[in-house]
Parts: C-alpha cells; sequence; structure tokens
C-alpha cells in the first residue's frame, strides 16, 4: 500500500541534555566493532579522526559501564574494541528504532486515512 504521508524522525538518545546514542554514533561503534581502527572507520563514516574520537569520550563518559576501549600503538600496533555491553547497546538502539519505525508506519496510516477523506 502506497502512503501519501511520511513521517521523518530519528531517535537519539540523552543523558542529562547530552547526546550519547543516535544513528551515526551506533554506526561508529558498530564498524569500530568490525575494524577496530577508529581512523579507518572516521574515514568509512566521513567523519574527521577527532571528531570520533569525541563520540567515543561522551559515549564512556555518559554510560554506566566502558563501550569502547582503546589500546595506544606500539609494535603490535593500537586499535579500538568494542566491548560486550557496547555490543548490547547497539542491539537495544537497533530494538529501539524498530518499535519507533512500527509505530511511525501505523501513525502514517492513520494520516493516509485521516486526510484522504473528502469532507
Amino acid at each position: 500500500m502506497h502512503k501519501a504521508f511520511k513521517i521523518a524522525a530519528d531517535i537519539e538518545i540523552r543523558k542529562n541534555g547530552t547526546l550519547f546514542l543516535d544513528r551515526k554514533r551506533i554506526e561508529l561503534l558498530r564498524r569500530i566493532r568490525l575494524s577496530g581502527s577508529i581512523l579507518a572507520v572516521s574515514k568509512e563514516i566521513k567523519i574527521s579522526y577527532q571528531t570520533a574520537w569525541t563520540y567515543i569520550r561522551e559515549i564512556n563518559a555518559i554510560s554506566p559501564l566502558p563501550v569502547v576501549t582503546m589500546q595506544r600503538g606500539g609494535t603490535s600496533g593500537g586499535g579500538a574494541e568494542l566491548t560486550k555491553y557496547g555490543l548490547s547497546l547497539i542491539g537495544k538502539f537497533l530494538f529501539v528504532e524498530q518499535k519507533h519505525k512500527d509505530y511511525l508506519s501505523v501513525l502514517e496510516e492513520d494520516m493516509d486515512i485521516c486526510f484522504s477523506k473528502s469532507r
């Protein structure tokens, strides 16, 4: 069924007014899990390395448990690793996002019914 009306809204999770998670930060975490490289991920998602680090610091500061752990460079190289808690945050965010999309779909159907009737 084609819907005439489309509601656009994105999920942002904030704590005390500070952004904790949104779609872009979840994508950053997801890709860190896969590659282990903040630099590579920042290039992939087209944000600066400094912005990626800022996001990670903010996420870790707000979170009750570490989300991303870092290892300094050296002979074995440095890297970033998503913790088990960080992985669970991705799953929880995606769950909330899907529930949100489902709800918006219902609202869109209601709008189509409401606004398509001639009065």
